[in-house]
């Protein structure tokens, strides 16, 4: 999500300048003091801190302490972490996590300074077992829509829409988080670089290495859509590389759960079979469009809320019922659910274990 359109280093910064791995990493990184670790990843990790200047709570996103020591993947890491820097930096909308500052520590490791989300992603939710309503998830697509199609208007794919990513803050108000594998629209790619994302949530064309167009993040929409009503992947699979198959030459399974929540089939296989299509060209031209054609999906009320003048609909993103009194999870724009191993694969696809998709359907 690359290398080609990175800021200039802080003057008198170069890499390779980086001191040595410290056994602990710094209380603070510039005028943020570091509170508490809330995620990881392959590259980078992420607190919760405070802004001595300014008196608020960011999130601080810096690359990993023992990547340091590793000086081609530090040098890799560096590069691709000051170009989400410039793109996501370019970025101001309502439903995609602020970029407050971007610099470096006294150690020369650079760190983003972010937007602070309380509340939960749609993953958190997922794990819970918990089940939308429609008017919940029109809501959720509404808004989510609304960043993506910003985003594709100034020309940036995200190219790792998925479940995690997508944080729902306690106000109800849905923020698209990590653009780590970003990219713009334009900016080539030699054949030799690695190939990013989720698998499950991959377009066909990005798996196997081709020129992407917004159309790549309308097909990981879609995935989330399809998982978030069915409860089911659309390409299941035990193994990466049987998902990676899947993506490029199966049909999407068709979920048995249509019946139960009172979706027509037609109207599924019609939405869906266009916003997973494997040709870019017969998807939705936009996030905007596809959840139009949600609406008609989706029985319910939700016309009601739009055609209600003035009003929004007052939704409960809160604990599902079985988990009590149960605090709620504090997240930020960045990080993975639990310790993350990444592993090659075939055509180069860097890929976090802890996101592969559950194989529900035994295949």
């Amino acid at each position: 999500m690359r290398d080609s359109t990175r800021p200039r280093q802080s003057e008198g910064t170069k890499a390779g300048t980086v001191k040595a791995v410290p056994d602990e990493p710094s209380r603070q990184i510039g005028r943020f003091r570091l509170e508490e670790e809330i995620g990881s990843g392959a590259m980078g990790v992420v607190y919760r801190a405070h802004d001595l200047d300014l008196g608020r709570t960011v999130a601080i996103k810096t690359i990993r302490a023992d990547l340091l020591s590793q000086e081609h993947l530090y040098q890799t890491y560096r590069s691709r972490f000051y170009n989400e820097a410039s793109i996501f930096g370019s970025l101001s909308h309502p439903n995609i996590v602020t970029l407050y500052d971007v610099g470096e520590g006294d150690q020369g490791i650079p760190f983003l300074a972010m937007e602070y989300v309380s509340g939960a992603s749609l993953a958190d939710h997922a794990e819970s077992d918990r089940q939308f309503s429609f008017d919940e998830i029109m809501w959720l697509f509404a808004q989510l829509a609304s960043g993506i199609d910003y985003a594709h208007e100034r020309e940036v794919i995200h190219r790792d829409i998925k479940p995690s990513n997508v944080l729902v803050a306690d106000d109800s108000e849905v923020k698209i988080a990590d653009f780590g594998v970003a990219k713009l629209l334009g900016t080539e790619f030699t054949r030799s670089q690695t190939q990013f994302g989720t698998p499950g949530y991959m377009s066909p064309e990005q798996v196997v290495g081709k020129a992407l167009t917004n159309r790549a993040d309308i097909f990981s929409l879609g995935v989330v859509a399809f998982e978030l009503l069915s409860g089911e992947m659309p390409f299941p699979g035990k193994h990466v590389h049987t998902v990676l198959h899947k993506l490029v030459h199966v049909d999407p399974v068709l979920p048995e759960t249509l019946a139960e929540r009172g979706l027509d089939r037609g109207r599924w296989e019609s939405l869906f079979g266009r916003a997973l299509a494997k040709d870019p060209d017969a998807r939705h031209t936009s996030a905007s469009e596809l959840v139009a054609e949600l609406v008609d999906l989706l029985p319910g009320s939700w016309l009601g809320h739009l055609s209600a003048a003035g009003s929004e609909p007052k939704l409960d993103f809160g604990p599902s019922p079985s988990e009590g009194d149960a605090p709620r999870e504090t997240l930020t724009l960045w990080g993975s659910r639990d310790d993350s191993e990444v592993s090659e694969v075939e055509l180069e696809l860097i890929v976090d274990e802890d996101d592969l998709p559950a194989d529900r359907t035994g295949t």
